[in-house]
């Protein structure tokens, strides 16, 4: 009887598994790229952990660039997707990851920040949007003080 029993529920469990793989087939058929719909599966969302989510460059010259990377790690049990980047203003460009990044594994996001028409004191923020249950929208923070020449 127990040897039955673990027959059917083994069975169920392929049949389960087999249906879902057609779902995500047919869904990415209709062209649905794989972070969007992370994006909306709520029920499987992932957590962030940012090494350093705030930076200070230094110092630099009015007219230098500057390159400020932040480490992150999925510390969840799903796929973690960096869904966008939202730099405060066109001085900075963004790069970031656009694959899954599994669980246990890590990633950077990079920021070109262009100092030219900024001098003094600057502190800029990106929006990091994410799937992940500690927060839908993180927040980097990078400062500096830029000389004039």
């Amino acid at each position: 009887m127990s040897k039955l029993i673990s027959i059917t529920v083994l069975g169920s469990f392929i049949l389960f598994a087999a249906c879902k793989n057609k779902v995500n087939t047919y869904e990415n058929k209709l062209g649905i790229m794989p972070a969007s719909l992370a994006e909306i599966d709520t029920a499987n969302y992932t957590k962030i952990q940012w090494e350093d989510s705030v930076k200070n460059f230094g110092s630099i010259n009015e007219g230098d660039s500057v390159l400020i990377k932040f480490k992150f790690k999925n510390t969840g049990k799903t796929v973690l997707y960096i869904l966008a980047t939202l730099p405060s203003c066109g001085c900075t460009v963004t790069d970031y990851p656009k694959n899954a990044i599994l669980p246990g594994n890590e990633g950077l996001i990079k920021a070109t920040f262009n100092s030219l028409g900024h001098t003094g004191k600057v502190k800029k923020d990106i929006m990091v949007k994410t799937n992940t249950v500690n927060k839908t929208t993180q927040h980097l923070e990078f400062s500096g003080e830029v000389r004039k020449r």
